[in-house]
């Protein structure tokens, strides 16, 4: 069964937007609609009385006072999310996938998000009332997203699942500040990222200020206007709203490539033009061009810095400072010259977030000290192995310091088991100097 949202029209349970994480599989990015279940019979598609009975079960309990979060079945999970007074947006998730609901729920944040940055909420709370088939049409322009933040392998990313921004490590962000300044003063803009990827490398005080929401789906955007190739154009000028801010104003988003996988962004309105952008980016950035050239082949695509040097038995790890808000993950935390393929990374992305959603699951539960229920204790460190037929697959180990610094790290299976927690201890340490 496929990881499915349906945006749904509920004064006529009509849908507006189908996305299933089974095209993606299939590689099926094309425009059509997938709902025709007569003329293509397919898994990728829904059945329309699947979604009549979606959207009235919720208005059937909406009319007595009801709020439906979330139903279930022997094989799915449906969460309900309210847009508007008449939109709706339900995901289903199949229950082998055990995602821990406030990790759905912070999916369904990133997918209005979504919606509101690029087509705008009163744009769209007026549109789904008076022409219905232009938002559908409309919708297409998000379609992309959406895919990617359904299959979140596209980008490898966990500041979905951390809710915090991806960022880097290791490096010295000085420099990087320093040119960021020089534009933000001269563009007189209060809203100025660097970005390697999707992952900031440095940010103003104005775009850190933005919702931790808005802030990833504003990366997402610019690292989706990747162009490997240089004859194509590397720079971007796209219209967004900014709930935060004011929703019902129109902001720019301009982007620029400087070179690799490193981007300049502001956040603007009428001023200023392109051309100026430009000019003031190439001023600033291009003596700085040997330190740029080298944080792109220095920390992409492993997020760390090379005088970074993680023990051997480490796969993968995720490190979260929610004191800053900022998380750095990496599939390949040891350098080689040949680069893992895809397979392996998903592998150990799927690894590593199942470890993650098991901590926060077990997390939000009460654990509380014998004799005295007033004080919740949290836990801070817990070992995991995964077993199958007596043969251990995998070994995971989760820290936590001072409620704000967390650790979860993927071994390699011929571990010793003893020594998982002195290399997370030590782990841990070394990237709290760094971030």
């Amino acid at each position: 069964m496929a990881y499915c949202l349906v945006f749904v029209n509920t004064n006529n349970g009509h849908p507006l937007l189908v996305r299933s994480t089974n095209i993606l599989e299939r590689n099926e990015h094309t425009p059509e609609i997938i709902l025709n279940l007569l003329e293509r019979p397919s898994d990728n598609q829904i059945p329309l009385a699947l979604i009549g009975i979606l959207t009235s079960s919720y208005t059937f309990s909406t009319k007595f006072g009801i709020t439906l979060r979330s139903c279930h079945t022997d094989d799915c999970t449906i969460h309900f999310h309210q847009y508007n007074d008449h939109l709706l947006m339900c995901l289903l998730e199949p229950t082998e996938y055990d995602v821990p609901n406030e990790c759905t729920q912070y999916k369904l944040v990133l997918l209005r998000t979504l919606f509101n940055m690029i087509i705008g909420y009163e744009y769209i709370d007026k549109i789904s009332q008076t022409n219905p088939q232009k938002l559908e049409n409309d919708l297409n322009l998000v379609k992309y997203y959406v895919d990617t933040i359904l299959n979140d392998e596209r980008t490898f990313s966990f500041g979905d699942l951390t809710q915090c921004a991806d960022t880097l490590c290791g490096f010295d962000r000085n420099i990087m500040y320093s040119c960021l300044k020089q534009i933000s003063d001269n563009l007189q803009c209060e809203h100025v990222s660097i970005t390697l990827s999707n992952r900031i490398i440095a940010s103003s005080t104005g775009w850190s200020r933005l919702t931790q929401a808005e802030q990833y789906i504003l990366t997402l955007l610019i690292a989706l206007n990747d162009y490997s190739n240089d004859i194509l154009p590397t720079v971007r000028d796209m219209p967004v709203y900014l709930d935060s801010i004011d929703r019902s104003h129109n902001y720019r988003l301009l982007s620029i490539r400087v070179l690799g996988q490193v981007y300049v962004s502001i956040l603007c309105s009428a001023t200023p033009k392109m051309s100026e952008f430009e000019s003031t980016v190439d001023r600033y950035c291009h003596s700085q061009t040997e330190h740029i050239q080298n944080l792109n082949s220095l920390l992409y695509p492993r997020s760390f810095h090379d005088n970074i040097i993680f023990d051997h038995n480490v796969q993968a790890l995720i490190y979260v400072n929610r004191q800053t808000h900022f998380c750095v993950s990496t599939l390949e935390p040891t350098k080689t010259s040949t680069p893992l393929s895809r397979t392996i990374k998903k592998h150990r992305y799927g690894l590593l977030k199942q470890f993650y959603m098991e901590i926060v699951r077990i997390d939000k539960e009460q654990i509380l000290p014998l004799g005295n229920i007033n004080n919740e204790t949290k836990m801070n460190e817990m070992y995991m192995l995964n077993d199958d037929d007596s043969q251990i697959e995998h070994k995971c180990y989760f820290l936590r310091e001072q409620d704000y610094f967390e650790l979860y790290v993927l071994f390699d299976v011929n571990i010793p088991t003893i020594a998982l927690r002195g290399i997370a201890k030590k782990t841990l340490m070394m990237l709290r100097k760094n971030l």
